[in-house]
């Protein structure tokens, strides 16, 4: 049997979908977009993905992409490792955006993780052990639109929830765990 997580691409697209759906009520509501957003907060080239399912499915979403277009991501994705790797705290690196940024939009769009996915918007996790965690979000949120809606807010837990089911399923079909990796570190070493 090839270990490759294809089974579990259908429980992921499905989680995605269920995301996108509580994140698009909220921007509704509060009628928040991130038209004209530079990315320079949101779209950070440290964002980091933990699990090998979102892993492999960024990945193929890159594979599909035109060859040239590979290249280019490849390149951005060097560019960005080998500022990290000079200087982390300098602005090349700190005021960089993700290598799948072109012009504002997301050339994997369909395809990126959930902590894209999520980004903006103030959230709420509730934790086993009954804590609460809470979080503001971007800039933008937080200055234009949570003075007029402050309760707006997106629950977490249960994305995050399964999102552990869905990697602890990926660690028993691989037999192994993965390290947690930024989109560069993710798509750097792609064809």
């Amino acid at each position: 049997m090839t270990h490759t997580g294809t089974e579990l691409v259908p429980r992921l697209v499905e989680l995605y979908r269920l995301m996108d759906l509580a994140y698009g009520e909220a921007s509704e509501r509060a009628g928040f977009s991130c038209e004209g957003c530079n990315g320079v907060k949101c779209c950070t080239v440290d964002l980091i993905v933990h699990t090998f399912a979102e892993m492999l499915y960024l990945r193929r979403g890159f594979s599909a992409l035109e060859k040239t277009l590979r290249l280019e991501i490849k390149q951005r994705c060097r560019d960005i490792l080998r500022a990290k790797s000079s200087d982390p705290l300098g602005s090349s690196y700190r005021e960089a955006v993700c290598a799948l940024n072109f012009d504002g939009r997301c050339v994997l769009y369909d395809h990126r993780p959930m902590i894209c996915r999520l980004a903006g918007i103030p959230h709420v996790i509730n934790r086993p052990n009954s804590t609460q965690s809470r979080a503001g979000g971007c800039h933008r949120f937080e200055t234009d639109i949570s003075p007029v809606f402050p309760h707006i807010t997106i629950d977490r837990t249960s994305f995050y929830k399964e999102m552990a089911q869905l990697e602890i399923s990926m660690i028993q079909e691989l037999g192994r765990r993965t390290h947690s990796l930024t989109v560069a570190e993710i798509l750097g070493g792609c064809v």
